[in-house]
């Protein structure tokens, strides 16, 4: 169930249809999960900004909170200011499978490009994967490339979310979105997260600090995780302004609890649909559309509260699962969590 359905509501803002990343339009994420035998669970998602996003390249920013961790491509989004390419996500082992596949990708698609740069994000799940088998191959890439929808996103064990943890908990990918009232301009925000970190001490949810409620079946906690944030936007901002909404899924994150450890690595990688680059132009120019920034933090309070709430969605859409050397990562108790809440008039 999702956060929602038990009767959490984050933060004052109106959800989309789906609350979800796919809640703007064009959008379309697509998961190959891999669940098999006692040890393998792990898989890949991807997150299309649109169909073609290599030719129709969209403005996009990317941030570190803390860069123990890796991201590929993100030094090019930085610099050139746009995204151009798929996003995806996967274990921390598996980013040279997944990048050789996004790259097969494009290739195939377009044989004459030859200076390609994927965005792969990792997370690590081999406390409950056989991380070291690189059980996820550059064709588990390109068929989440190829099954990315619009629509209901799938979220816990799934994609690249399969083997993760949270906060003591099974947790995975979550996503949720935000639609700004038409007279503060209408935009809508979405986020998805691959949530991989924290200790079950920390966890608060709207506030309220459950992870000191919730002590049953408590496991021996590893080392910090990391988190991998993807907000998605049809508010015209720049590469500048992407940036700063970027940073606001700092506090959204840091309001489920954690403190961004010296051992975690959290990756936020944001793009907006409302303007295409060209390739180019006869004039050398082109024009485009950005808000004015007295408008922007209407935009940041969406992002901070789709993070929030998509990290807590990614721990109660999981299921308990078991996994390598007979390892078991509890799901998060959706009764107890209600009691909780219910406690602290939530």
């Amino acid at each position: 169930m999702r956060a929602r359905d038990i009767g959490i509501t984050i933060g004052s803002l109106p959800i989309g249809k789906f609350n979800a990343i796919t809640d703007v339009p064009g959008v379309k994420v697509g998961h190959v999960t891999l669940n098999e035998g006692e040890s393998i669970r792990t898989g890949v998602t991807a997150i299309l900004p649109h169909d073609d996003i290599w030719k129709r390249r969209y403005f996009g920013a990317a941030h570190t909170i803390h860069g123990n961790g890796e991201a590929t491509g993100i030094a090019r989004i930085n610099q050139a200011g746009w995204i151009e390419s798929p996003i995806l996500l996967t274990n921390t082992l598996s980013v040279g499978a997944v990048h050789d596949g996004v790259v097969r990708y494009i290739v195939k698609r377009y044989p004459n490009d030859n200076i390609i740069l994927p965005i792969v994000a990792e997370c690590y799940d081999g406390g409950l994967n056989d991380i070291s088998g690189l059980h996820v191959k550059p064709e588990h890439a390109i068929e989440a490339i190829e099954k990315a929808a619009s629509g209901p996103v799938a979220e816990g064990c799934v994609g690249g979310g399969t083997g993760m943890r949270c906060y003591g908990f099974k947790a995975g990918i979550g996503t949720a979105s935000r639609v700004l009232p038409e007279d503060i301009g209408g935009w809508t925000v979405g986020v998805l997260v691959n949530s991989n970190g924290g200790r079950r001490h920390q966890l608060r949810i709207d506030g309220v600090p459950v992870g000191k409620a919730l002590t049953d079946d408590q496991v021996k906690p590893g080392r910090d995780g990391s988190f991998i944030i993807v907000i998605a936007t049809d508010a015209p901002l720049s590469h500048r302004q992407l940036k700063q909404v970027a940073m606001r899924a700092t506090h959204g994150l840091a309001r489920t609890g954690t403190p961004s450890t010296d051992s975690s690595g959290e990756f936020v990688i944001a793009f907006s649909t409302a303007n295409v680059f060209p390739g180019n132009t006869e004039s050398g120019t082109f024009q485009i559309d950005m808000v004015v920034n007295r408008r922007l933090s209407s935009l940041f309070q969406a992002a901070i509260e789709a993070t929030e709430e998509a990290v807590i969605n990614s721990m109660t859409m999981a299921t308990t699962m078991t996994g390598r050397n007979g390892r078991t990562m509890p799901a998060i108790p959706l009764d107890r969590l209600r009691q909780v809440m219910r406690q602290y008039g939530r």
